[in-house]
Parts: structure tokens; sequence; C-alpha cells
């Protein structure tokens, strides 16, 4: 189709505001002025759709003597109803509107079933009487619509009106074809240009956020939550993951959604700005430990959950009660996914805000659609607390942050484990150097218990030196050595005994004391026990009858160790730790070191007795000795008393 200089000219002038990089609304309102002053009409106005559905106008030349300006005005959704919607994104339709012959012409620009480029003359039928009237109560006698598309998508429309019936010819409607491609291009460079900025922003805090969680010494989770809450113009913000000291119980690490059925104290809760406030009755604490957001990932859909209005999710009704104190009205739930493991929940809350549209006439709901507009003079709505919605662009930046974060969790958490392993071996190694010190004075308090009863006699000498290594290696309470009675009776008295301190003005145990004990009964009883070594941590807890437990109580004994002192075959006594202040956990170290102290003390016992008995065999051959020789003393002065005959030598040899 051959073009006009004047309609190039249009096409030119067009073409150079957009090649300039030029606000796309300082594109729109001149190409408005350019085709108004081309068409020679009273009002080209060009309207953007809003996501709701309704649209805008946003830019307009207009003849102020003739027809009204509708600048900024914003119309409902349901004016252009949704068949009409698929027409102008399937086929392009453009339609033309004569008021006074009541007839709508319309040229469709591609083949919904080919999707080639047509050429088709505009067909003209009648209009609908409630388009007429519409268009009437405007102050419109004629009118041309095109639509502007953006990514496949309804991004607007370009209307032209005049207020006397005027005919539109088919290049007219071609040339404003052109101007809307050219828009469409327009809009497309305006986009990228706009996102430009928006990408360097949203880079720029994934950057911030990667700093803080990443990149520093230590991983900053309060700071890089503040960041995203900012980032989204939120108002508050929750970063709830688990208590790494409190996730390794029972042998096995728990999982986030272990910890989000256990007690709070599993989790761990960063929080910015102000919070939800549960109520002193709520089932739980924490609103992440709720079961809506386990229901609503139950299928492992681990997508960014984008909540415009709280209020208009039932499930949440007790978040509602929550945030009755705030002004939160919208929240972005954020799992924290890392190899399909759910570590955590980053959530932003934003607030509600005060809406104020401005309306092409006055709205009336209940009756659009069943009778045109009576009037289009603009009228102001204002709506409070009205919730904001989550754009496709803050959900992919959402998305973004959540990978960041989680794996910031997961690389704190392998941390924390570290950190815990390392601790415990530092721990292990501690305690192990720990025992082998008190291993070792251990065993050289037996080899110097093992000299002194090689070098000592004095089996006082060598208890008393015994139970006070005992009594200082073991920092036990009190020590003592008990012996039974000669009698062989259940009954035993203390003969050695020493004691802390704070504990010495009590009373000897056994001294001039006798008492039953259970365990010794047994022990005497039961010969098969091999006389073994026996502890008990705390008396309330070992099932001790009451009457020992009596005993036990008057001596002021919470724990005891006991082993069994044996001379030969035969259990001469006990060696015995006590503990009077508090219950105490006996080592099998110390057990062991107690036994074999016994033992060398049965051994010193059993060389007093050899060595006991070996002097009363010498004293008593030397008893004897002492009377033979006191006898050939006697015998000899009697024989010397007495004269025999010297020829009887019968008495010579005596």
């Amino acid at each position: 189709m051959q073009f006009s200089i004047q309609e190039k000219d249009l096409i030119r002038r067009i073409t150079n505001h957009i090649r300039q990089k030029l606000e796309l609304q300082v594109i729109l309102t001149a190409t408005a002025a350019e085709l108004r002053s081309f068409l020679e009409v009273d009002r080209v106005k060009i309207c953007k759709f809003n996501p709701d559905g309704s649209g805008q106008v946003i830019a307009e030349s207009v003849d102020n003597n003739h027809l009204p300006s509708v600048l900024g005005l914003i119309f409902p959704g349901d004016e252009i109803p949704p068949k009409i919607r698929e027409l102008y994104v399937k086929v392009r339709v453009r339609s033309i509107v004569n008021v006074d012959t009541k007839e709508i012409g319309q040229s469709a620009l591609y083949n919904s079933e080919t999707e080639e480029t047509i050429s088709k003359e505009i067909r003209y039928r009648s209009v609908d009487p409630c388009h007429l009237e519409y268009l009437t109560a405007m102050g419109v006698k004629s009118s041309l619509v095109l639509p502007i598309l953006h990514d496949e998508q309804l991004w607007g429309l370009l209307a032209c009106h005049h207020s006397q019936p005027r005919s539109i010819p088919e290049s007219e409607v071609e040339t404003m074809q052109m101007v809307v491609d050219q828009l469409s291009i327009a809009i497309a460079q305006s986009t990228f240009l706009n996102q430009a900025p928006e990408r360097a922003t949203r880079e720029a805090t994934i950057k911030n956020i990667v700093t803080l969680l990443h990149s520093l010494s230590s991983i900053e989770f309060q700071p890089a939550l503040a960041q995203a809450v900012i980032a989204f113009g939120g108002s508050a913000g929750r970063l709830c993951i688990r208590n790494e000291a409190l996730a390794l119980q029972d042998g096995y690490v728990k999982s986030f959604a272990d910890c989000l059925e256990a007690s709070s104290n599993h989790l761990k809760v960063y929080a910015y700005g102000k919070q939800p406030v549960m109520p002193e009755l709520a089932k739980y604490p924490l609103i992440e430990q709720y079961s809506i957001w386990q229901e609503h990932y139950k299928s492992h859909n681990y997508d960014v959950w984008a909540i415009s209005d709280i209020y208009q999710i039932h499930e949440l009704r007790f978040l509602q009660v929550a945030l009755q104190s705030t002004k939160i009205r919208s929240i972005l739930m954020i799992p924290l996914l890392y190899r399909q493991e759910l570590l955590g929940y980053l959530s932003i809350f934003r607030d509600d805000v005060e809406k104020e549209t401005l309306w092409a006439g006055e709205s009336d709901p209940d009756r659009r659609q069943l009778y045109p507009r009576q009037s289009f003079n603009a009228w102001r709505e204002s709506k409070k607390t009205q919730p904001r919605e989550w754009t496709v662009e803050e959900i992919e930046l959402a998305d973004e942050i959540g990978k960041q974060f989680a794996f910031a969790v997961h690389e704190h958490a392998l941390h924390q484990k570290l950190h815990t392993l390392n601790t415990n071996l530092k721990s292990q190694v501690q305690e192990g150097k720990t025992k082998l010190q008190q291993s070792t004075k251990l065993q050289q308090a037996l080899l110097d218990v093992v000299a002194n009863i090689q070098a000592c006699v004095d089996l006082d000498t060598i208890f008393q030196t015994a139970i006070k290594q005992v009594c200082q290696l073991l920092q036990a309470e009190r020590v003592s050595v008990r012996r039974f009675f000669t009698d062989g009776s259940d009954e035993f008295s203390s003969d050695f005994e020493v004691a802390s301190p704070e504990w010495s003005n009590l009373s000897l145990l056994g001294i001039n004391t006798l008492w039953n004990d259970t365990y010794l009964q047994k022990t005497q009883e039961e010969p098969d026990r091999n006389n073994e070594a026996f502890a008990v941590d705390d008396i309330y807890k070992i099932g001790f009858i009451p009457s020992d437990i009596e005993i036990l109580d008057q001596y002021h004994i919470k724990a005891f160790a006991i082993a069994p002192i044996v001379v030969g075959e035969k259990l001469w006594g006990l060696l015995a730790a006590y503990q009077h202040s508090q219950p105490r956990h006996w080592h099998s170290s110390e057990i062991k070191f107690l036994s074999q102290m016994a033992a060398q003390l049965g051994v010193a016992i059993q060389q007093a007795e050899l060595i006991a008995r070996s002097r009363q065999q010498a004293n008593a051959l030397q008893n004897a000795t002492q009377q033979k020789q006191a006898l050939l003393r006697v015998f000899t002065k009697m024989r010397q008393s007495i004269h025999f005959p010297t020829q009887n030598t019968e008495f010579e040899d005596f």
C-alpha cells in the first residue's frame, strides 16, 4: 500500500522520537499530538491496562472546545467484554464506530488460524445500542480504536474520538496501524531500558546479601534479613531455621521439619521489624510451626508463596489474630531448599496501603454492563488498608534471594557441626589426657602402697597412708577401712578413716558403732560373687530397703563405692569411699583403683599376719631354747652337788 508524504512524515517523526530513546511517556504524549494533528480529530488518547483489567488514560491530545479531557482517569475492566479483548489479541481487530449511522466497522490484521498478516476491507454492521449510548455519554460521534500489544499481551488501546460524524478511510486505519506498531517498539524499548536499572538494583541487592551471607568471616543472617526486607519494600521479615545446638539428639540430626514439630527451642528465628504477636493460648509460639505451611508444601513443590492479602485465606486465621496490632497485610513466604531438603523459611511482610483511584464517571458495580454511563465526570475514590500485589519481578527476586539464604543456612549448619566436632574432639583429647594423668596418679599411688608394704611392717601406718592417698586422688569426702569382727557376724566397725575438712566434724562412721549392711550380707551369702567391687551413685535410686536408707541418711551418705579386702580366701573387710554433699557418678577407673588398692591392703594384711606368725614362732623357739638351757643349768648344778661312786659310770653321760 502506498503512503502519502504526510503519512510518511508522521511515521518518521514518531520513529525519531523512539530512536532518541526518550521516556515512554514523552513518546506517547508526542504520538497522541502528532496523530490528532494529522487526523484532525478532537481527541486522541492512549489507554494502558492494569493487572486487574481496568484501564487508565496515560497520554492524550484533546481539543477542549469540543471534547473534555479524560487524562488520568481509570475505566473499569468490565467495560470491555472478554470476547472483544480476545479479538484484540488474536486477530488484532480494529474497530470504527459511526454514532449517527449506528454502524461499527471491524478490520482484522491477522488470520487467527494461519497467524498470517491479511489485508481485508472494513466490514460494517449494526453497533450494539449500549455501545452507542456509551459513546454518546462521552460526547463522541466517531471513534477508531486499535489494540496495542506487547509480548503477545494486550498492553493498551489507541483511540481516536471526534465530536462530529466522520468517515474513516482504510488508509487512515493502516496509517494508525503503523503508528501502533511503532508504539509497540517504543514500549518494548522502554521496558528493556527500565529493566536495566531494575536489574542493576536487583543485582546490587543480591550482591549485598551474598556479601553478608558468604563473603565475610562469619555469616551475618540478621543484616542479610534486613537487606532482603528493604529490597521488597517490606515492613518486617523473619528467618526461621534449625537451632543447631539442639538439632543433634538421640544419635541423629533432626531435620527442619522435625524441629517444627518439636518445641520452639529447636528453632532459631531472626526477626526484623514489628513481628506478629501470638496469643498466650496459641498452640504454637512461632508462626512457622503451624501446619498451613507444611500443607501448602506437602507436594514438595517449594515455590515462593506470594500472599497478597492474608485476610482472604481462611487457613491463616491464626495469623490474622497475631497481626491485628500491625498493618501487615501481605506475606512473601520463601522456602529455603538445598538439594531437595527444606532448611527453613524466609518470610517478608508488607503493610497495607491507602489507594486512591480517579474514576471516569461514577462507578456502580451492581449496574456495570447493564446500563451505559450517564456521565463521565471524574470522581475520586479513596480506599484505605488495601493490599499490594506481589509482582512477577519480586517473586523472581525472592526465588534468587531464597537460594542464597538456603546455601548460607546449609553452610552455617556445616560450620556448626564442624565446630561441635572440634569441640568434642578437644574435649575428648582433654578428657583422655586428664584420665591418663589420673591413671598415672592412681598407679603411682598403688606403687607407693606396694613400696610401703615392702618397706614397712607397721600395718597402721600402711592403712593411714593408703586411705589418705585414696581420699585425695578420688576427691572423696570420706574414706575408711572397715574390718569385720572375728566372731563372723554381719556387723562391722571402722578402724581407719579420713575425711575432707568440711566433713571432718562428722562422727566416724563405724568406730564403736554397729550396723547391718545388705550388700555385705549378700556378699558373704553368695561366695560366687568373687568379692567384686560395688558402687552406688545415688542411694535413693538403687533400690535399698528403708532401713538401709535410714542408716545412710543418719551419716549423710549420698553415694559410696566399696571394694573388698580379701586375705587369702577370706573377706577381711572393706575399703570404702563416701560422698556426703550430693550423689556422684563413680567412673570405672575409680572403682578399679579402689579395688586394686583394697587388694594391696589385703596383701599388706597377709604379709603382716605372716610376719606376726613368724615372730610368734621365733619367740616360741627362743622360749623353748631358753627353757632347755635353763634345764641344763639346773641339772649341771644338781650333778655337781651329788657324789656318786667312781665305779658307777651310769650317769656320766647325762
